[in-house]
């Protein structure tokens, strides 16, 4: 069981504080959260993610969409995902008050986001409309939609290890599969790639490029250092580390709860001071536990969730009955499969998406969520902490600058 001593870690070096991973980035969009008000148009989300698809060819152990690869198995269909890329860019119009559009997409997943071939397409369609594109991927399926990958903004690379016989094990893969190496070099492949054809993924950029996604688990924290060696080797831009949590159906289970000791904790931090070592101008290490508390639990400091708000997922469709080119309008990443979360499933026609967008079935959904007892570690924590404190209470009378 975790103790109650605390623990400083550090989480990126001083000279790279404006980085990717750093939630103050929120503070600037207080003039466009300010217009979330009961019973007022609602501005259309900076940021939405996709979901294109709930399989998977991995099957980590911590994964927080086990629950709907278990529950609601599918895809979104080509002619769904291209009817919502050219949505993205009109959501909200018609007002004078802001302009209409989602900014970016993160393209992630219940699943593999690239076990679904309309996946390379979609992307393509979607940065075609002046849509910035991030991708998270277990990285085993990169070469078949490389180039649109490389026209991507980021694409993080979830592999969550520093050797083979510890992705096997964490992700319950067939060691004879050599999957480690193959990830390895589709992301060598990929950043090699993108800087050659000089697109968007391979610019010279601190924050653009290849990630390589590192969740923490106890049987892999020994191995931080090493992963963050092997990223700068094989071009990536930055590792990105952050604990993994318990899942939003197991809040309340302690026999299924992720619980980190004083001792892994320790080794996080001794491993996170190594990896630092390694960062210079082309390489950048991140270890961001600050939507943690010291012993990496839940710290939700907020009353209300307003990130229903701010963000949304766009699922594939609920049910062995749902129609084919349906999808399922959620609010929470953390808290996909949850039907409480659902603000419409199995919807068919995109427009609906504008009128359920701040609707009074959208506030009741806001009214009913019980941050304690309910809601895991928030990735959307920094966006509530910022709604109550910095906008609702002006507690940093932000007009004085």
């Amino acid at each position: 069981m975790a103790t109650s001593k605390t623990i400083t870690v550090q989480e990126w070096t001083t000279s790279k504080r404006w980085n990717p991973f750093n939630s103050y980035k929120l503070l600037s969009h207080v003039q466009r959260w300010r217009q979330i008000r009961r019973g007022k148009p609602i501005p259309p989300p900076v940021l939405i993610t996709i979901d294109p698809t709930n399989a998977c060819n991995f099957g980590c152990e911590w994964c927080n969409a086990a629950y709907v690869r278990t529950h609601c198995k599918g895809s979104l269909s080509e002619q769904a995902l291209m009817q919502i890329a050219d949505f993205l860019p009109r959501w909200g119009e018609g007002s004078a008050v802001w302009k209409p559009g989602v900014d970016a997409i993160c393209v992630a997943g219940g699943g593999e986001p690239l076990l679904n071939p309309a996946t390379g397409a979609f992307i393509e369609r979607v940065i075609a409309n002046g849509i910035e594109v991030g991708v998270v991927t277990n990285g085993s399926l990169i070469y078949p939609v490389m180039d649109s990958l490389s026209h991507c903004t980021w694409v993080g690379v979830s592999v969550d290890a520093g050797t083979s016989e510890t992705l096997d094990k964490l992700k319950n893969l067939k060691s004879e599969l050599n999957t480690f190496d193959t990830v390895i070099n589709n992301i060598s492949t990929l950043v090699d790639y993108s800087k050659r054809h000089n697109h968007r993924l391979g610019a010279k950029h601190p924050a653009y490029g290849v990630s390589y996604k590192y969740l923490l688990y106890k049987d892999n924290i020994s191995e931080m250092y090493q992963a963050a060696r092997l990223a700068k080797e094989i071009g990536c831009k930055n590792i990105h580390f952050r604990p993994a949590g318990t899942t939003w159906d197991n809040v309340g289970a302690m026999n299924h709860a992720i619980q980190f000791t004083q001792e892994e904790i320790q080794l996080f931090n001794e491993q996170i001071v190594r990896a630092l070592e390694l960062d210079d101008e082309n390489f950048s290490v991140y270890g961001v536990t600050h939507k943690f508390n010291s012993q990496f639990e839940v710290c939700n400091h907020f009353q209300k969730c307003y990130a229903i708000f701010m963000t949304a997922v766009i699922m594939p469709p609920v049910g062995s009955d749902a129609q084919r080119d349906a999808f399922t309008l959620g609010l929470c990443c953390d808290r996909r499969g949850d039907s409480r979360l659902e603000l419409g499933s199995n919807l068919n026609d995109v427009e609906q998406i504008n009128r359920l967008w701040g609707s009074e079935a959208h506030w009741k959904i806001h009214d009913k969520i019980k941050i304690r007892g309910e809601c895991p570690r928030c990735t959307y924590q920094p966006h509530n902490e910022i709604y109550e404190q910095v906008i609702l209470n002006d507690s940093m009378t932000y007009k004085f600058i």
